[in-house]
C-alpha cells in the first residue's frame, strides 16, 4: 500500500506540474518551468523561467508577500512543491527575513496566493529557512532558532503547524526520503555532523542522531530507493562527498567519504549535490570555484568516480557563488548562481557520458535583478 501511495502521489504531482502556470506567467505549450526563490533582501520574489528545449526564456517575477535575507547557506533548499490531488499543486517558498512560508495554489493553470504562514517558534534570519515536502507535510528548518517546524498541508494548500522540534545544530541542508519515512539533515560548516529523523504518519519526528561527518556537510540528496543519503561538503578542499546508508528504522549507517584529495576533480567547495533521474550520475555544485562536477554513481557496490568538471560562464565576473542544482527532464541541469549585482540561473546540457556543457546565452538573469539566489525547482520534477 505504501508503494502504491508513493506511485499515486508521484504521478499526481508530475501530471499536475506539467501545466501548472497561468497564461500571464507562461508561453504557449507544455514546456518545463524553472522557478527560483530569489531570496532578495527586503521584499522577496519568485521568478518563472520557461524552458524552450534549448534555452530559458526571460522570466516573469511575482512577489511572495514576505522578505528575504539576500543569501545564506547555499545547500539549503528554500522552495518546494506538493500536490493535494491530480489537479491541485501547492508551491511553498520560504521568506527568511520575515520568518514565514509563502504558499501558492495552482488549479486549472491558475495561480492563487494562499497566504504566508509563520511558526511563532521559528526564525531563519541567520542563514535561511530550508523546506522539504513529503506526503501532506512541509518541514521547515529555521536557521536562527535551530528548530524544525512540521506543517500539515490542508485542502486548498493552507498550512497548519502540527509541531516543532529542536535540531542538534543549524540545519544547512535537508531532504525527505522518497519512501516518506525519513528526514535527513546536515549541520554545516564547523559542526561536522549530520542527522536523521523518522517521520510518523502524523508528521511527528523522532531523531536518531546526530552522527559525525568528515567535513562540513551541506546540501543533501537521497537515492530513489531511499537507501542512501548523499551529502556535499562545503570544505576548502577539492570536491568531497559523504554517503551514509539509511537503515530501515531511519537511522544512518557508516559514513563513506569520497574525494577531498583531488580524486573527484579540482572543484572547490561542494555545497549541493543532485542525482540524475536514472541515477547514473551525481552532479556537484562547487560553490567556491563556481564549477559543476560530474561523477559516476553506483550503489552495488557503492562508488563515485570522476567524469569531468565545467567552469560556469561568468560574464562581468558577477557570480559570487553557485548554490542549488536541479535537472530538467533527463537532458539538462540548472544551477542557482548568487551574483552581484544580479543573480542568475545557469543552464547546462547533460551529455551522454554524464559530462556537462553550458548552453549558449547562459547564465540567465532573474527579473528584476538582485543578489541572494540560492534555490530553484523544476516542474515537472524528477520522479523521486
Amino acid at each position: 500500500m505504501a508503494n502504491l501511495c508513493k506511485l499515486l502521489f508521484t504521478a499526481a504531482l508530475t501530471t499536475a506540474l506539467a501545466t501548472i502556470w497561468p497564461a500571464n506567467l507562461r508561453a504557449a505549450g507544455n514546456h518545463p518551468e524553472v522557478v527560483t526563490n530569489n531570496d532578495l533582501k527586503g521584499s522577496n520574489t519568485v521568478s518563472f523561467f520557461k524552458f524552450t528545449g534549448t534555452t530559458l526564456k526571460t522570466p516573469v517575477t511575482a512577489p511572495t508577500g514576505g522578505k528575504g535575507i539576500g543569501g545564506g547557506f547555499p545547500g539549503l533548499n528554500r522552495i518546494a512543491l506538493g500536490a493535494t490531488s491530480p489537479t491541485v499543486v501547492c508551491g511553498f517558498v520560504s521568506d527568511a527575513g520575515s520568518g514565514d512560508v509563502a504558499v501558492f495554489k495552482v488549479v486549472n493553470k491558475v495561480i492563487t496566493k494562499v497566504g504566508n504562514f509563520k511558526d511563532p517558534h521559528g526564525s531563519g534570519k541567520a542563514q535561511g529557512i530550508g523546506l522539504a515536502v513529503t506526503r501532506n507535510f512541509v518541514f521547515a528548518a529555521y536557521s536562527s532558532t535551530k528548530n524544525i517546524g512540521v506543517w500539515q498541508i490542508l485542502p486548498g494548500c493552507k498550512l497548519k503547524l502540527s509541531g516543532t522540534y529542536n535540531s542538534a545544530g543549524t540545519v544547512a541542508g535537508m531532504r525527505a526520503s522518497p519512501n516518506f519515512k525519513t528526514l535527513v539533515v546536515s549541520y554545516g560548516a564547523g559542526v561536522n555532523k549530520v542527522d536523521s529523523f523518522s517521520i510518523a504518519a502524523n508528521g511527528k519526528l523522532t531523531e536518531h542522531g546526530p552522527y559525525s561527518a568528515t567535513g562540513s556537510a551541506a546540501g543533501v540528496d537521497i537515492s530513489a530507493d531511499s537507501a542512501y543519503a548523499i551529502f556535499g561538503d562545503t570544505t576548502k578542499s577539492t570536491t568531497q562527498v559523504e554517503i551514509y546508508p539509511i537503515n530501515s528504522d531511519g537511522s544512518l549507517g557508516k559514513d563513506n567519504k569520497f574525494g577531498g584529495d583531488g580524486s573527484l576533480g579540482s572543484g572547490i567547495g561542494s555545497s549541493d549535490v543532485w542525482l540524475s533521474a536514472d541515477e547514473k550520475y551525481l552532479f556537484v555544485s562547487n560553490n567556491s570555484s563556481k564549477q559543476i562536477t560530474s561523477l559516476a554513481f553506483g550503489e552495488g557496490p557503492l562508488s563515485l568516480s570522476y567524469i569531468s568538471i565545467t567552469s560556469l560562464n561568468n560574464p562581468g565576473n558577477e557570480i559570487v557563488s553557485t548554490a542549488g542544482i536541479n535537472s530538467i527532464l533527463t537532458g539538462y541541469l540548472v544551477v542557482a548562481e548568487d551574483g552581484s549585482p544580479d543573480s542568475s540561473v545557469g543552464l547546462l546540457q547533460i551529455n551522454s557520458n554524464g559530462s556537462t556543457t553550458e548552453v549558449s546565452g547562459s547564465p540567465f538573469k532573474i527579473s528584476s535583478g538582485g543578489s541572494g539566489l540560492q534555490s530553484l525547482i523544476v516542474g515537472p520534477p524528477r520522479p523521486f
